[in-house]
């Protein structure tokens, strides 16, 4: 029996092998959970480089900007499809960035004629300030500032201010807002079971906001000890996540990587690359989700 239970495993891994050996590929495979699909095993020759894709802010050098802000870029414009460097993925925004505010400090007054800006608070406290507007701004807080319009960011706390930040050049023939939009993720009633354990929060804005790109933001949960549906995007279709809370685990194609604060990926528009993140601990786990569905106009 022992000879007997040898051989039958000696077949199988010589099958293994002969198969390796015939699926020597040309193009990336569909992903598929079937136990005989060709995407079953890793084709390093053709998979998409999974790692170009993700990046933390602590990559990038520090640069002073937007009236004093010290800003680190996470994502930045590039080639989606072949990034030329990690990170260099975004074709429809201009920057995806960790924006800081020094304790008790303000940035001067600043304005953009062509670009608008999307902030989220991660930590902190404050007031943003835009003609007549003044609001308190905390942890959870979004603030869209419409091209053209003049503003100012406070810090009144002791620690520091942070963001993430999303800009995006308006395109012609696109009339921005008069006024700012500063809403809250607490303020909304959660929507659940989208990819099996999503549960987003929108921004309850005092003024909706316009952008030019057909995008919206959202916070993310995933419960204690639960999973996302691995899911692909394809063409025109930019997505980000980023880590604002805990540090999660993440299918990302056919690895398994850790997410930390600080952390975005964008999902490789190819229908190739399955995306699922993972709260594999007791704790709060949260993300800043950006869909910029260009696939969807028309629709």
């Amino acid at each position: 029996m022992k000879t007997i239970a040898v051989f039958l495993i000696a077949q199988v891994l010589c099958g293994f092998s002969i198969l390796a050996a015939q699926q020597k590929l040309t193009t990336e495979p569909e992903p598929s959970f079937r136990e005989d699909a060709v995407s079953n095993r890793r084709h390093p020759e053709v998979d998409t480089n999974i790692f170009l894709y993700i990046n933390h802010w602590r990559n990038s050098l520090p640069v002073e900007g937007h009236g004093g802000l010290i800003e680190r870029d996470i994502l930045t414009p590039g080639d989606p499809l072949n990034p030329p460097k990690k990170g260099a993925v975004l074709k429809y925004i201009q920057a995806y960035k960790r924006a800081v505010l020094q304790p008790r400090s303000n940035t001067k007054p600043v304005r953009t004629a062509k670009e608008q800006i999307f902030f989220c608070v991660v930590s902190g406290s404050g007031t943003v300030i835009s003609g007549a507007k003044k609001a308190p701004i905390d942890e959870g807080t979004a603030i869209v500032i419409p091209a053209g319009l003049e503003y100012r960011l406070i810090n009144t706390a002791d620690d520091a201010l942070e963001f993430i930040m999303v800009i995006e050049e308006i395109t012609p023939g696109f009339v921005p807002n008069t006024e700012i939009s500063v809403g809250s993720s607490r303020d909304a009633t959660p929507g659940i079971g989208m990819h099996w354990a999503h549960i987003g929060r929108g921004f309850g804005y005092d003024v909706p906001p316009k952008f030019a790109n057909p995008m919206g933001f959202a916070i993310v949960s995933i419960d204690a000890f639960d999973i996302a549906q691995p899911h692909v995007h394809g063409p025109g279709c930019e997505e980000i996540w980023c880590q604002v809370k805990g540090r999660s685990l993440l299918l990302f194609g056919n690895r398994l990587l850790w997410q930390e604060p600080g952390e975005a990926f964008l999902v490789p528009p190819n229908n190739k690359v399955p995306h699922g993140s993972i709260n594999h601990t007791d704790g709060p786990m949260l993300w800043l989700y950006m869909g910029n569905r260009h696939d969807h106009l028309g629709k």
